[in-house]
């Protein structure tokens, strides 16, 4: 699913975004119920495997038209999750952020005390505000990984011991790999790992472009400015993740004031 975190602010005394509410919220609540939509389809799969027809011919019938429905609604959800929902999110907080950018109103709702920075020239702007927003974004990533992880080391363990029992319905570890190697589960964890790189490298980028460019108004400024923005936003299309709101929430306030730090050795 895609989504990005909530926009990564610099400290500041009065904030509001209506973007939130009115665009990620409903994407939130499909992600959402996609992945229950998901699980439903997985348990069903697994249980028409337990299911003799023959014996259970009612059960059996029930679980095969679960199995049929809750696929047929997870895919219409996911994609309408990243083509509706998600494209549309996107779109308006990039009008968002270039406003913000280049003081201009490209849309009637937009943000206040976020992508806020001191300087003056657009295109330091946006290497000051793309840095701020992959410093957070990696720091959340990594946040996430850490429960990511210790699912996918749990499913691994439990697969491969399962595996490895030979009392085990070869049609049931099948049916168990599918979901574990679907996009929801090891693929997304693989491109959680990808995506966390990335940011991790245009914050490096950036932070080193900023820091050694005596001339910010320079061809070469502006051009690596607009190269590393452009990464950073292909990043995200690519990995098709979501930010988790809830980290966000949790570590806005010391990752606030780590960035301060950050700008105030930037500006030395």
């Amino acid at each position: 699913m895609q989504n990005t975190a909530p926009p990564q602010p610099e400290p500041s005394g009065s904030r509001s975004d209506p973007l939130g509410p009115r665009y990620y919220a409903p994407l939130g609540t499909a992600e959402r119920w996609s992945t229950v939509i998901f699980w439903a389809a997985a348990a069903s799969s697994i249980a028409a495997l337990q299911i003799e027809r023959p014996s259970s011919p009612i059960l059996y019938d029930v679980v095969q038209a679960t199995f049929v429905i809750t696929v047929v609604l997870f895919f219409l959800l996911s994609s309408m999750a990243r083509l509706y929902w998600s494209t549309r999110a996107h779109e308006k907080r990039n009008s968002d952020f270039v406003s913000q950018v280049f003081e201009v109103s490209l849309i009637a709702e937009t943000s206040k005390g976020y992508f806020n920075n001191t300087a003056t020239d657009p295109f330091a702007r946006i290497a000051y505000s793309t840095l701020e927003n992959a410093f957070f974004s990696k720091i959340i990533l990594q946040r996430m990984l850490r429960r990511e992880r210790a699912i996918i080391a749990a499913y691994a363990v439990a697969w491969m011991v399962a595996v490895l029992n030979r009392a085990t319905d070869l049609a049931l570890v099948t049916a168990v790999a599918q979901v574990i190697f679907s996009e929801e589960i090891f693929s997304r964890w693989i491109r959680m790992e990808w995506l966390r790189t990335r940011f991790e490298r245009v914050y490096d980028d950036f932070y080193g472009l900023i820091q050694t460019s005596g001339d910010k108004r320079s061809k070469e400024f502006k051009a690596r400015t607009v190269d590393y923005l452009l990464r950073y936003e292909t990043s995200k299309a690519q990995a098709g993740i979501s930010l988790s709101s809830r980290v966000f929430d949790e570590l806005n306030s010391a990752l606030s004031q780590d960035w301060e730090q950050i700008v105030k050795k930037l500006d030395t």
